[in-house]
């Protein structure tokens, strides 16, 4: 395949406001052909505008590939941030899920503390002479280590 057609094809491809920007190849292969004589000499003035027109190129592409790429280094860097205050956030909350969690434990112990001391106020009994006493007891012990 020529490249003209491959290029062709990927200007057809690519995002529609870089299409202006890819290389005139078509208008530089004909200027180059207007440059050169049937008896192979080179007309001065067709090889200044060919050079001309190339000139207009290179700078097309180097203002272009610059533009973008001060573009992309400056998302990189916004994106790299947001990156980092993702992490930082991630990191909050796995502290606030830690912290919630710890908050549950201490519930469910308030509850089982209030419900021992509602067993053992009624009857002391209870808590000494039963097997659920006797585990209520062990698990006081557990709390008191």
């Amino acid at each position: 395949m020529k490249f003209e057609k491959i290029l062709k094809s990927l200007i057809e491809q690519t995002l529609p406001s870089w299409r202006d920007k890819f290389l005139c190849y078509k208008i530089l292969k004909k200027q180059l052909k207007l440059m050169c004589s049937e008896d192979g000499q080179i007309d001065a003035n067709q090889l200044n505008r060919f050079l001309n027109l190339l000139q207009q190129e290179i700078d097309k592409f180097n203002t272009f590939f610059i533009e973008k790429e001060e573009e992309y280094v400056i998302k990189g860097k916004e994106l790299q941030e947001k990156v980092m205050e993702a992490l930082d956030l991630n990191v909050d909350l796995m502290l606030e899920i830690v912290d919630f969690h710890g908050e549950m434990v201490l519930l469910e112990n308030y509850s089982i503390l209030n419900y021992t001391g509602m067993l053992c106020s009624k009857s002391s009994c209870i808590c000494q002479n039963s097997p659920s006493g006797f585990l209520i007891n062990i698990y006081i012990y557990i709390l008191e280590v």
